[in-house]
């Protein structure tokens, strides 16, 4: 009798144990909520970071770049010009970015080409000289401030913001 009352006990232990393990086992994920709460915490974080961002900085390095570009654009520009053909105005000049075989000419980088806000720059008349130009930030002839146009290879029609 002793023997089956152990073989009884052991068989609950068993089955104690295996409870347990279950009870583990299904445990091992998250919950939707704690879930939840962890994206909440990790949104909070990263708008505290992104709010601590100084995009100032940002707009800086692209104006000392358009200052830094200019003597370079308009050089190659030039050369293009001798070497491959006029750009008629109004005209962008992506063509520069772009090989020519023909003519010799390696195109530079795409960069270059492009204003502070992607576009290309195209080219205008201004007084009665070929420049190379842009619509500003709203890329509209006309504007004020960021959207004013401005020949990049005349400094004088340059806006203030450029000027510093």
């Amino acid at each position: 009798m002793k023997e089956v009352f152990q073989a009884q006990t052991a068989k609950e232990k068993l089955s104690r144990a295996l409870r347990r393990v279950r009870k583990q086992k299904s445990r091992r994920g998250l919950t939707l909520v704690e879930l939840a709460i962890v994206l909440m915490v990790l949104g909070i974080i990263i708008g505290i970071v992104y709010a601590g961002i100084n995009t100032d900085s940002v707009d800086e390095a692209r104006l000392m770049g358009v200052k830094r570009n200019e003597p370079m654009l308009k050089l190659n520009w030039e050369k293009y010009e001798r070497r491959v053909n006029q750009i008629p105005t109004g005209t962008a000049i992506d063509m520069l970015s772009q090989d020519d075989q023909q003519n010799g000419w390696r195109g530079i980088d795409e960069k270059l080409i492009e204003d502070m806000w992607g576009r290309p720059y195209f080219v205008c008349d201004q007084n009665g000289y070929r420049e190379l130009c842009t619509y500003g930030a709203d890329g509209q002839p006309g504007g004020e401030g960021m959207n004013q146009d401005f020949a990049i290879t005349d400094k004088s029609s340059w806006p203030p913001y450029l000027k510093d």
